[in-house]
């Protein structure tokens, strides 16, 4: 299972995200190195970032990426990479000039977010009031027409959504921090699976 996100691979039609397609993205090409290792019939499925996380999460053998690694996540999946790495910036429209640098900077913003995402749950968590929608594109829309002050998202997703959405770049305001991102694979699968993958990840 993999998301629909930024440079990993972003899908304009919001309507097709079902069925095993052909995905040629960075962390997709990575995964099949990996997978292509190993003696695994596999296919790869696109859906949204709730149904993936539970497919991956609950049935053995399913693995979900790019996922970011967490203390509270080891338990559940086997990590496997990392497959690339990417930032949590904030972005502003690009004719602003408000300067970001902290967590306090945000409050009394008005910031748009993308659903039940790490650096949306980061920044929730820490005080920071986002206003979450299912589509991270509609943030950049929304970002556009000034009906929020700030968009919080990854640089991958940033460039692309708005070069496929015809609306300008918006300005890096503040990169949050820079993470990895992985396949995870639920720890419930065969063992062999989870150190044959483990292996195969070493070659590249």
């Amino acid at each position: 299972m993999k998301e629909d996100y930024g440079q990993f691979h972003y899908n304009t039609d919001l309507q097709s995200q079902a069925g095993a397609i052909d995905l040629e993205d960075e962390t997709t090409q990575r995964v099949r190195q990996i997978l292509n290792q190993v003696d695994v019939d596999y296919s790869i499925q696109m859906r949204t970032w709730p149904i993936s996380y539970r497919r991956a999460s609950e049935r053995p053998g399913y693995g979900i990426f790019p996922l970011e690694r967490h203390d509270d996540l080891e338990s559940t999946f086997e990590f496997i990479g990392p497959l690339a790495e990417y930032q949590w910036v904030v972005y502003t429209r690009a004719s602003s000039d408000r300067e970001i640098s902290s967590l306090d900077d945000l409050q009394g913003m008005r910031v748009g977010g993308y659903q039940n995402s790490p650096i949306t749950e980061y920044l929730t968590e820490r005080g920071v009031n986002v206003d979450e929608l299912p589509y991270d594109a509609l943030n950049l829309k929304k970002l556009t027409l000034g009906y929020i002050d700030a968009w919080v998202t990854y640089n991958v997703n940033a460039e692309s959504i708005a070069r496929q959405a015809g609306y300008p770049m918006p300005r890096s305001a503040w990169v949050v921090k820079t993470v990895d991102v992985y396949l995870g694979i639920n720890k419930e699968s065969e063992t062999e699976l989870l150190m044959s993958l483990g292996e195969a990840s070493q070659g590249f």
